[in-house]
């Protein structure tokens, strides 16, 4: 089955699976013990999947064990360490062009491969994005979540404390693996902005490729409490990405029934009226970037979400 096929399979089973570990995750402890298995067996078909596809559509392999994500963070290559220079870089100027970059960050031009590498890895990393096209060139600049105005809400500290909490047991972890963990989708904006504050808290270290952890130091003797790496690798792709499916749809399927039989509640999924803030900033983002609103459109709706957070 083609990918697309598989995303617009998995969509429904992923929304779903993502509102039952959130709901999981807010249980008091003794209720969450009671459907423990189901529960963490969701969180890692999430994550498998999530990995999957990200595998399918990545020039790169994901590391397939602990050991080899922390040997490849710890050998980064020029590209990964340029991709870092040029979010800095952007961090401190309005806008700039490609060639601006390039000098600022010591590359031989936009088009040596490093720099070009170090770019994509920025952009599909959700650091840096289009700003528009001049006479110049075309200009870039940093996301709203590595502009380093940080967005500063009780529910993004608590996804923060929940990121750091996490890589404290893990150690080095992909943005798939944190998203299973907490239930958010990877591009929520809550997880995002709660993304961006443990990063200049310097409580997380981004190491480029979607991968966050711990700092370098705290690495060298640590001893991760699982294997997240190994349990969630992908194997072939296609196949895996069909498997990796089956299990997900299986896993929600035994968790939501493992709520109802516990008595637990599964979550309502919502509806216009009660429009959840953080998806409502994600598709006004979306129309934004899309040239539908205006920039002062944009500002005077995102504020207007972020009063009801």
């Amino acid at each position: 089955m083609p990918l697309v096929l598989y995303a617009a399979r998995a969509l429904p089973s992923l929304k779903r699976g993502y509102a039952l570990v959130r709901q999981w995750n807010s249980l008091p402890a003794e209720e969450r013990a009671v459907v423990e298995e189901q529960g963490r067996r969701t969180v890692v078909a999430i994550m498998a999947l999530k990995v999957a596809v990200t595998a399918e559509q990545s020039a790169g392999d994901p590391p397939a064990s602990w050991k080899a994500a922390v040997d490849r963070v710890r050998r980064s290559s020029p590209a990964e360490q340029m991709a870092k220079a040029i979010v800095a870089h952007l961090q401190t100027v309005p806008e700039a062009t490609a060639d601006e970059i390039a000098a600022a960050v010591g590359a031989v031009g936009k088009d040596d491969s490093a720099f070009k590498g170090a770019m994509d890895m920025a952009r599909s990393d959700g650091y840096i994005r289009r700003a528009g096209v001049t006479f110049r060139g075309i200009r870039w600049d940093t996301t709203e979540w590595a502009d380093l105005d940080l967005l500063d809400t009780p529910r993004v500290r608590d996804i923060e404390r929940a990121i750091v909490g996490f890589l404290e047991e893990v150690g080095i972890a992909s943005l798939d693996h944190i998203s299973g963990e907490l239930g958010i989708e990877s591009d929520a904006p809550e997880l995002l902005a709660a993304l961006e504050r443990a990063v200049v808290d310097e409580s997380a270290v981004w190491y480029c490729n979607g991968i966050y952890g711990l700092s370098p130091t705290r690495l060298e003797r640590f001893e991760p409490k699982r294997d997240l790496w190994m349990e969630t690798r992908p194997n072939e792709a296609d196949k895996d990405i069909g498997g990796a499916l089956s299990e997900l749809e299986s896993a929600v399927k035994g968790l939501a029934g493992a709520m109802k039989s516990g008595d637990i509640r599964e979550p309502a999924q919502g509806n216009g009226a009660d429009e959840d803030p953080y998806e409502g900033l994600r598709r006004l983002q979306e129309l934004h970037d899309a040239g539908v609103l205006t920039a002062d459109e944009f500002a005077a709706k995102k504020v207007e979400l972020l009063q009801r957070i």
